[in-house]
C-alpha cells in the first residue's frame, strides 16, 4: 500500500503537468481547449522525430519541442480563437474540436497507429528508497511538474507580466484601454499553455506509450485534475494531480489495473457533484 501511495503522489506530478496548460488557458482566456490532448500527443510526436533524427535524449529534445509547439499554437489563438472569442462564447469550443480532429488526421497521415514510446535509459529504471520501489520516470515527472507549476505561479503573482495577464483575464476591455495588447497576450498565453502540454506529452512518451488517437484519454485525465484542484487555479492543479494519482494508485492496488479508467472518471464526476469549484476554487494562480 505504501508503494501505491508514494508512486501515486509522484504520478500526480505528471498529471499536474499535463493539466497545467489546460488550466492556464481556461483561467486566462476562459477557453475550454478540446485540442489539449492532441497538443500533448503532438509534443510527444515532435520529440519522437527529434530523438530519431538527432539522437537526443527525450528531455533534451524539449529545447526543440517547446518552441515548435509554441510557434504552432500562437497563430491558432491569434488568428482563429481570439476573433471567435469576441463574437461568440461557444464558437472557440467548436474551433478547438476542429483543431483536435485536424491534428489527429495529420498525425495519422504521418505515423502509423502502432504505439510508440520515447527511448530513454531511465524510462523503466527504478530505485528503492526506504524499501519503497519508485520508478525513476515518475520522479522526473514529479520534479518537472513541481518546477513548472512553481514558476508559473510565481510569474503570475510576482511579475509585471503576470499582472498584465491577470488584468487581461479579469477584464480584457479595461486592460486594452490602459495599453495592454490583449490579442497578443492571449496568443502568447495559449502558446505557453500549448508548450506546457508538449512538455507533458514528452513525459507521457517516456513513461508510457502514445498513438495519434491517445489524446482523448489524456485530456479527460487533465479535465479531472483541473476540476479537482479548481478551474484556473495553478496551485490547485498540483493538488488535484496528486490527489488523483494517489486515489488511482490505491484503487488499482486494491481492485486491479482494469479499474483505472473508472476510478479516474468516477472521481471526476464525484468532484463535479460535491465540490464543482474544486479544492481551491475558481481563481487564477
Amino acid at each position: 500500500m505504501t508503494n501505491a501511495i508514494v508512486n501515486g503522489i509522484l504520478l500526480g506530478g505528471l498529471y499536474a503537468t499535463i493539466a497545467l496548460g489546460l488550466s492556464l488557458a481556461f483561467g486566462v482566456l476562459g477557453l475550454v481547449n478540446l485540442a489539449h490532448g492532441e497538443l500533448l500527443v503532438g509534443g510527444a510526436f515532435v520529440s519522437y522525430l527529434v530523438v530519431d533524427r538527432l539522437g537526443l535524449d527525450p528531455l533534451l529534445s524539449l529545447v526543440v519541442v517547446i518552441p515548435v509547439v509554441f510557434a504552432i499554437a500562437y497563430p491558432m489563438q491569434a488568428w482563429v480563437l481570439t476573433p471567435l472569442l469576441r463574437r461568440n462564447e461557444d464558437a472557440p469550443l467548436v474551433a478547438t474540436f476542429g483543431f483536435s480532429l485536424l491534428i489527429i488526421a495529420l498525425l495519422q497521415q504521418g505515423y502509423s497507429s502502432d504505439p510508440k514510446s520515447l527511448p530513454a535509459s531511465y524510462a523503466d529504471a527504478g530505485v528503492s528508497v526506504l524499501g519503497i520501489d519508485i520508478r525513476v520516470a515518475y520522479l522526473i515527472a514529479f520534479a518537472v511538474g513541481v518546477v513548472l507549476i512553481g514558476v508559473t505561479h510565481r510569474v503570475l503573482l510576482k511579475t509585471r507580466l503576470g499582472a498584465m495577464v491577470r488584468a487581461a483575464a479579469a477584464d480584457p476591455d479595461t486592460a486594452s484601454a490602459v495599453g495592454i495588447d490583449v490579442r497578443r497576450l492571449y496568443a502568447a498565453t495559449f502558446g505557453v499553455a500549448a508548450a506546457m502540454a508538449a512538455v507533458g506529452g514528452v513525459l507521457i512518451g517516456i513513461t508510457f506509450s502514445f498513438t495519434p488517437t491517445s489524446g482523448l484519454a489524456w485530456v479527460l485525465t487533465a479535465f479531472a485534475v483541473v476540476v479537482l484542484g479548481g478551474i484556473g487555479s495553478i496551485l490547485g492543479t498540483l493538488i488535484g494531480g496528486i490527489l488523483l494519482g494517489v486515489v488511482e494508485g490505491v484503487g488499482v492496488h486494491l481492485l486491479g489495473g482494469e479499474w483505472r479508467s473508472l476510478i479516474i472518471y468516477g472521481l471526476f464526476f464525484l468532484a463535479l457533484t460535491v465540490r464543482p469549484n474544486g479544492i481551491l476554487g475558481r481563481r487564477l494562480a
